[in-house]
């Protein structure tokens, strides 16, 4: 396919410069699909790159610009490379935007969200704030004509968050505490009700009031606002005093972690998937002594999809999480939003 297309692009590495603009449409390789974006989802790593933040862009070293951003995404396979045989014109599709190397040794033990070689969609190759974008066949997805593009478009933070429960599994009659009602938090939470825990707690922050409300009606039993109350006070009393066995943290905020060493039972697992933008001061020696375990969580790997998918066929219902759609040139409306702790997730429709 020639011509242009309208794209949302990051002029430079500084605040802000971001701009609408014309480029042209991507060429597709022979094993390649372009696939013309429905619905993308603005991630928080959109969002701090948005704003041009510096511990999260040292995590991207591959990126240049100018970068369309924007990895959180579905639509429809608009042009298929020669030697594509699974896909055609037409289908609908959810995108994995992980792309890994399939040579080194965690691809070969099938841990392609730690490849050696990761280019990841929308940081170090241009993404979906676009009409189109061209992705290798292998990382599409068939999205059932029952889930919607908006649904579709909530399935990459849906798979960062159930990567992190499939990592850190709760045992029956364990109390799980999420950190951070975010959209990850909240995924954690239906995620989380779905496998059967009963005793969800979430914590957050005066300014997460709308978000904490949210976690009460996806099943969180209890929510602390903890500019309101200790929330490490308030675990404890919670569990009588023994502490929490599983804690995701998906706050992105650096004092996270530290907080749930305090809240941790013996033997308690932290999940960490939140991404803070200056460093942790973490103690050990409660670590130690109470046998603690810290557990980070990049991304998915492929399996994780699947499972993903199987979850919405088989009746999780993510729908809510998806609060605000714009269409792309009211992208700084967006992030605004974002600014104030607006929504959940914020989609963009090119």
């Amino acid at each position: 396919m020639q011509g242009t297309m309208e794209a949302l692009v990051k002029t430079k590495g500084e605040p802000f410069c971001m701009e609408i603009e014309q480029i042209p449409i991507p060429k597709i390789s022979s094993t390649q699909c372009l696939v013309e974006v429905k619905a993308c989802g603005i991630c928080g790593t959109d969002h701090s790159l948005w704003h041009w933040n510096e511990a999260i862009a040292k995590s991207y070293p591959d990126m240049a610009f100018p970068m369309v951003f924007g990895h959180e995404f579905a639509g429809t396979v608009a042009e298929v490379g020669e030697n594509v045989t699974l896909w055609k014109v037409g289908d609908r599709v959810v995108v994995n935007p992980g792309l890994h190397c399939n040579s080194c040794p965690y691809c070969a033990e099938g841990g392609n969200e730690v490849c050696d070689h990761r280019p990841f969609v929308g940081t170090t190759v241009n993404g979906a704030f676009a009409k189109y974008v061209a992705i290798k066949s292998e990382n599409l997805l068939k999205l059932d004509d029952n889930i919607s593009f908006k649904v579709g478009a909530l399935m990459e933070p849906f798979c960062v968050a159930l990567n992190a429960i499939d990592r850190v599994k709760p045992n029956f009659g364990d109390t799980a505490v999420v950190m951070g009602p975010g959209a990850i938090g909240l995924l954690m939470v239906i995620i989380l009700k779905s496998i059967g825990v009963q005793k969800i707690i979430v914590s957050g922050t005066d300014a997460d009031g709308d978000r904490l409300a949210a976690a009460k009606e996806f099943g969180a039993k209890y929510v602390i606002n903890s500019s309101k109350e200790n929330a490490v006070a308030r675990v404890m009393e919670l569990t009588g005093g023994r502490g929490a066995e599983v804690i995701y943290d998906a706050s992105g905020f650096y004092g996270a972690v530290p907080q749930a060493v305090q809240m941790a039972a013996k033997r308690g697992r932290i999940a960490v998937t939140g991404l803070p933008s200056r460093p942790s001061e973490i103690p050990m020696t409660p670590i130690a002594m109470r046998e603690i375990s810290i557990i980070g969580n990049r991304a998915y790997g492929s399996s994780t999809w699947f499972k993903a998918l199987n979850m919405l066929a088989n009746g999780v219902n993510i729908d809510a999480v998806a609060s605000y759609v714009f269409p792309m040139k009211d992208f700084e409306k967006a992030m605004k939003l974002l600014d104030e702790k607006k929504g959940l997730r914020i989609l963009l429709e090119p």
